[in-house]
């Protein structure tokens, strides 16, 4: 992704809003991460006594799994950052870099590391996502089962015997 800044360099405004949306054409990153490839990009590009920044989020949705019930969803993320827009890249910084080419923005790899470590290592459905009976793996959020739930921690059998007496 690439945005156009040459007139805003030379304006008297101190930023520019963006609200775009893109296209990732990256197939081998869409394949891995179940991402729809329609990415959407919000903020606001700042100039600085020292410099250019960028406040905003990306917006993005992928195909997901519910660590619970195991049901497939959509699952929308917004990961809000800040980044710097820099002439050159600073591999040894910890901080999100744009760089900045010919008074353009290129965000492409970056947009794509941003939404990469923004995913979500498990997720639910819902909030209030029941999940699978372990025994029969009825999905409580639709149906109650028919099993006796005498499953028990081993650990704790001696405890039963406490509450015979």
């Amino acid at each position: 992704m690439i945005i156009d800044i040459n007139k805003f360099l030379s304006s008297d405004a101190l930023s520019l809003k963006i609200n775009e949306n893109f296209v990732i054409d990256d197939k081998e990153f869409l394949s891995r991460t179940n991402l729809n490839e329609n990415i959407e990009l919000k903020g606001e590009i700042f100039k600085l006594r020292d410099g250019i920044s960028f406040t905003g989020a990306v917006i993005y949705t992928f195909e997901d799994e519910c660590a619970r019930c195991l049901k497939e969803f959509e699952n929308k993320i917004e990961n809000k950052f800040q980044a710097a827009i820099v002439p050159e890249e600073d591999e040894e910084s910890d901080e999100v870099q744009f760089v900045i080419k010919d008074r353009t923005v290129i965000m492409g790899e970056a947009i794509k590391q941003l939404i990469y470590m923004s995913m979500p290592m498990k997720t639910l459905c819902s909030k209030d996502c029941k999940g699978l009976c372990p025994t029969c793996g009825v999905n409580f959020n639709y149906e109650k089962c028919q099993c006796e739930n005498t499953l028990t921690d081993p650990r704790f059998d001696k405890l039963k015997d406490l509450l015979k007496n």
